[in-house]
């Protein structure tokens, strides 16, 4: 029976992608920052890890025959705090499984670390030069450069991922708190579009990515090969959700500074992690859009992706 190790694997996506394994007959041991928790399902062992332990990491890992690594920072007080998280963690993670054997590290990236595109109709590709604009993608990318360096012998292949969305994800739901209330606000340029990748799709690219042998070596953007606006996005949670559409208004910048500023004093006195800080904003405030072209792994997988719409359908 094969064996898989997630990290981040008590999360969002995590939890997906361990249903899927099992299903697929894996056994499953997952990696977390927090406390073991209960699981009732005995393929699944979850481990406390101590990220900076690697002789720990690797003993964990030995025996097992994939690693994905899902864990990240998304938001931080920090830049320092998210080269801890981001790369640190990698390059650690990196270290152990060369240690452990392990033969297939998949590597769950982020748009951020691509950049953004100047015009809607030309999105970014794998062969264009990573110009990263937050904290969080460099470190993102500085992440992916620890992977593109392990021995020729490891298959590793790392997924860029857009904005992921999907039933029971906590981002979906507090926009959709807001969308109930008939007012959503627009922190970035009203004309801005998006990629988003269906969880379900998203897990399927990386039990894919673990499972093809020419993916090796190779980054690749993963989601659905068309970008909408974000009043759109909203519009379309708004009709699958049977709510009426809400009222959209754009915040200036420098109100966002002070959320921001708010945010982050308050996160700090009551110990929580910043929803909205000074990094997402200067995501959020480009001339640009998050658009990125996934037609070089459609190409190689053949895989299908679900519609936006489609998935909004499925996730309420």
């Amino acid at each position: 029976m094969a064996e898989a190790v997630i990290t981040g694997g008590l999360g969002f996506v995590g939890r997906r992608l361990t249903d899927k394994l099992l299903q697929k007959g894996y056994t499953v041991k997952i990696f977390s920052r927090s406390n073991p928790s209960a699981r009732e399902n005995p393929a699944v062992e979850v481990i406390k890890a101590d990220y900076s332990n690697i002789d720990a990491l690797a003993r964990e890992m030995e025996g097992a025959d994939v690693i994905f690594h899902l864990a990240a920072a998304i938001f931080a007080f920090n830049k320092e705090e998210f080269e801890r998280a981001n790369v640190g963690v990698s390059e650690n993670l990196a270290r152990a499984a060369v240690k452990a054997g392990i033969k297939n590290f998949i590597y769950l990236s982020s748009q951020a670390a691509a950049g953004a595109s100047e015009y809607k109709d030309n999105p970014r590709s794998e062969l264009d030069v990573p110009s990263p604009i937050s904290d969080y993608g460099l470190t993102k990318l500085a992440a992916e450069n620890i992977i593109n360096e392990l021995p020729a012998h490891i298959h590793r292949v790392i997924l860029r991922a857009p904005i992921v969305y999907g039933k029971n994800d906590s981002g979906v739901s507090k926009i959709a708190a807001w969308v109930n209330r008939g007012i959503m606000v627009n922190t970035s340029s009203s004309d801005m579009f998006f990629n988003f990748v269906y969880i379900d799709d998203l897990v399927e690219a990386l039990y894919i990515a673990a499972n093809t042998a020419q993916a090796n070596a190779q980054t690749f953007f993963v989601c659905e090969n068309k970008s909408y606006s974000w009043k759109y996005f909203i519009n379309s949670m708004a009709d699958a959700m049977s709510r009426p559409r809400p009222l959209m208004f754009n915040m200036p910048y420098f109100v966002l500074e002070i959320a921001a500023f708010i945010y982050e004093i308050a996160a700090r006195i009551f110990g929580f992690a910043p929803a909205l800080n000074y990094d997402k904003i200067k995501e959020a405030h480009i001339k640009g859009h998050w658009v990125c072209n996934s037609q070089k792994w459609i190409s190689l997988t053949g895989q299908k992706f679900t519609s936006l719409k489609e998935g909004l359908k499925n996730s309420f």
